[in-house]
């Protein structure tokens, strides 16, 4: 998997705030308790007192783990209160997402004042799910029902995928894990949200340092090797952060599916049977995301096992702790590949592929746009509203050439500033986990 992730719902404008102060002379807004309460799957309520009343402006500011900046929601406000709902029954939130947030009031002469910081943990207290909890090393195990045992099991096998990703990529587990097992399917995928896959049967969010089990998700065989799975992807995260890209999705899958077992015999053979069938991917293809299919997203995690294990095989288990150092340090794919092996990506690349007998895959070229087919009225035809559809000609431009631009005018001129106002905001727009993520989605 990746990082938090990332199913992902519109929240409001991210802007730039700083610690700003009331204007010399101005009377600073007062804030008084700031109390928040949730509900899984209805919603986060965040509730202010404001003893001298409402502001002119109220703004409630929301932060969660990994995220680059604050969300910032207007909030209506009369007297001295005010409340805001986030409505998780229909924006899914994962649980166990700690919510950092603050309050800010902005008065007409543009004195800001911002309220002290809070948090408030998201956690899945749906009726039925009465959750129990052990501590074991690094890991904090949360069951409900008759799942003890297998909870108990899952948290040993934390602490031995822990210590076995650390050795491997050279670094340390840079805070707790908690993991969540669940016995029921409806369970399982009411956690993860609407955009898990049916297959999954377990699934880490980096940025949460979460993991999430269903215990009918597979064989018990299976379940433990999951758990190996997903905890590399946590030590992966911790190993690899840095502030300017996330590593490609083949390498952090292929890396703990690697260290399920140190080998990728099986995956190999998936490799061999495609290269001799469909084909295979080029590896840029499966850098940001995977397909969607079954048969795509198998042979994804078979590339990037497989490509590890030739890693290793050429360069030793000691080239992934450079690998994630590299990336550590902001180096590109590119860059952390050959940082890792001493040899430029793109001959590692042809390397993976003439070992299956096959020519590093080409980009498609697109086809050329045709001419269009559409036929035209004839001259003086009116349409059913009395208009003649030759009017105002069209001129055809030849394929691949642009047509000619109008003046734009004043009209131009506000069109333009509107596009530029809505491509702001469709940037802006804040996006909260709910895992892994586009670098986060589940696996």
């Amino acid at each position: 998997m990746g990082r938090l992730g990332r199913i992902l719902v519109a929240l409001a404008v991210v802007t730039a705030i700083g610690a700003a102060t009331p204007a010399p002379g101005a009377a600073a807004v007062e804030f008084g308790e700031l109390e928040a309460t949730s509900s899984y799957a209805v919603g986060v309520d965040f509730t202010v007192a404001l003893p001298d009343g409402a502001p002119d402006r109220l703004e409630l500011m929301i932060r969660t783990p990994g995220a680059d900046g604050w969300f910032v929601l207007p909030v209506d406000a009369s007297g001295t209160r005010a409340t805001y709902r986030w409505d998780t029954a229909v924006d899914h939130l994962t649980p166990n997402t700690l919510l950092t947030y603050r309050w800010r009031a902005v008065e007409a002469d543009g004195t800001t004042t911002l309220s002290d910081e809070a948090t408030i943990r998201y956690v899945d207290d749906r009726p039925g799910l009465d959750w129990q909890r052990a501590q074991l090393g690094d890991a904090t195990v949360h069951w409900y029902g008759a799942a003890e045992a297998q909870a108990i099991r899952f948290g040993e096998l934390v602490a031995e995928g822990v210590a076995r990703s650390e050795e491997l990529l050279g670094t340390r587990l840079a805070g707790p894990v908690d993991v969540f097992v669940y016995d029921s399917e409806e369970d399982f995928f009411g956690a993860l949200g609407p955009g898990a896959r049916e297959w999954t049967g377990a699934a880490a969010f980096d940025e949460l340092r979460t993991i999430f089990m269903w215990l009918e998700g597979g064989s018990p065989a299976y379940l433990e090797r999951a758990m190996v799975h997903e905890v590399a992807h946590i030590v992966f995260h911790d190993a690899t952060g840095n502030p300017y890209h996330e590593p490609a999705r083949w390498v952090n899958e292929g890396i703990a599916t690697w260290s399920e077992t140190s080998s990728a015999e099986g995956e190999r053979s998936i490799v061999e049977l495609e290269a001799t069938g469909g084909g295979l991917f080029a590896f840029d293809a499966i850098t940001e995301q995977f397909p969607i299919g079954e048969r795509g997203g198998r042979l994804s995690y078979a590339q990037g096992t497989t490509m590890i294990d030739l890693i290793v095989r050429d360069h030793g288990e000691e080239a992934l702790a450079r690998l994630a150092a590299a990336y550590r340090e902001g180096a590109s794919d590119a860059e952390a590949l050959e940082a890792a092996t001493g040899t430029p990506a793109e001959e590692l690349y042809a390397g993976f592929f003439a070992e299956f007998g096959l020519e590093p895959p080409q980009p498609i070229e697109p086809d050329p746009i045709a001419p269009s087919d559409v036929d035209r009225p004839a001259a003086g035809v009116v349409d059913e509203g009395g208009v003649d559809a030759t009017a105002v000609p069209v001129p055809e431009a030849p394929p691949g050439d642009p047509a000619p631009a109008e003046p734009a005018g004043d009209g131009g001129v506000v069109v333009l500033v509107a596009l530029v106002l809505a491509g702001a905001v469709a940037v802006g727009v804040a996006l909260v986990v709910s895992r892994r993520a586009g670098r986060d989605e589940p696996t």
